[in-house]
């Protein structure tokens, strides 16, 4: 693998605006770029350094002399499909011609609905569409993996919340529908089971641990499940912000129930990409990261503390309310 002296942040979102900061506070040279074609999906307030992430070309080049190359894919679900896999297949010609590690970010989409809390070894059985791209997708790197031609790592974590990270399609995952509204006082709504169990990452904490697996030599060649706190409910969680936040959290059940969202999404695209991913806050949703923190020692930040650093990034930049 090339110098790790140098590294490259493919996408340019709450994940790689974290990631960068903690590269440089450890003296390291990177380089953070923006890959896809709308700067929404950029870190709210920034404008970063731009590349197009789906020309190969312009890829490679921006990799050039890279010793790792980190991947971080972000988009409506609507424009998944035709962004996402082009921009996989740029990092890694640019992280195999430079003869750099990739280290792609993934999420818990192509796993199927389970009562039971998700390993690396559950199988990619998703039914969705989206679930089903991301099976695709890891299988290609997987299959140059195989070859011989790149070195790489998935790190999959589950949704996650922190500064920047705004969310909240149809109120489901923690994001500006839910943060802005409690800090304001008002009811906070949620999509699907408010008391079932829901697993969920601290952005500071998947930043910390791709950078692990873009350094230690035996993570190479596998996915791991990025470290999460303990799974709680939307009620637990919006009561530990409520209290950090010094209000009284009024959750309830989101206005649009799952059944209407299914049922908008018969008749219109972005709605049914909410819908099809329904099952997972109908049902706990848990992640076992038990090989990762037993290979890297590594302990997620506990809920209230993460709470209290996204709480503060969501007084200090009001104008992103929904």
């Amino acid at each position: 693998m090339g110098d790790q002296g140098r590294q490259v942040i493919l996408g340019a979102g709450p994940i790689g605006h974290a990631m960068e900061a903690q590269l440089r506070a450890d003296g390291v040279d990177v380089r953070l770029l923006s890959i896809m074609d709308d700067p929404a999906y950029d870190m709210p307030g920034t404008k970063p350094e731009r590349v197009d992430g789906a020309d190969a070309e312009a890829v490679t080049r921006a990799c050039d002399d890279a010793g790792v190359v980190y991947l971080l894919l972000n988009a409506h679900y609507i424009d998944w499909y035709e962004a996402f896999p082009p921009r996989l297949q740029a990092a890694i010609i640019g992280a195999s011609t430079a003869s750099a590690r990739l280290v792609y970010h993934d999420n818990l989409y192509l796993y199927g609905p389970s009562t039971e809390p998700y390993t690396e070894d559950h199988p990619a059985d998703a039914a969705t569409r989206k679930g089903k791209l991301r099976a695709d997708m890891a299988a290609l790197l997987e299959a140059e993996l195989a070859g011989g031609r790149i070195e790489a790592a998935i790190g999959r974590s589950a949704d996650m919340y922190g500064r920047g990270a705004l969310n909240s399609s149809y109120d489901s995952t923690l994001g500006q529908r839910h943060f802005y509204p409690l800090l304001a006082g008002k009811a906070v709504n949620v999509l699907g089971d408010i008391d079932a169990p829901h697993v969920y990452a601290f952005v500071d904490d998947v930043a910390r641990q791709l950078i692990v697996l873009g350094r230690e030599p035996e993570a190479a060649g596998s996915a791991w499940h990025l470290p999460a706190a303990p799974a709680r409910s939307h009620r637990e969680l919006l009561a530990a912000a409520g209290e950090l936040a010094g209000v009284e959290a009024r959750v309830r059940g989101s206005r649009i129930s799952t059944a209407m969202v299914k049922l908008i999404g018969r008749f219109q695209a972005d709605v049914g990409e909410v819908a099809e991913m329904s099952y997972q806050f109908e049902q706990p949703l848990r992640l076992s990261h038990q090989r990762f923190e037993e290979a890297f020692s590594a302990q997620p930040t506990p809920h209230e503390e993460a709470l209290g650093v996204t709480l503060e990034w969501y007084r200090a930049n009001p104008s992103w309310g929904a």
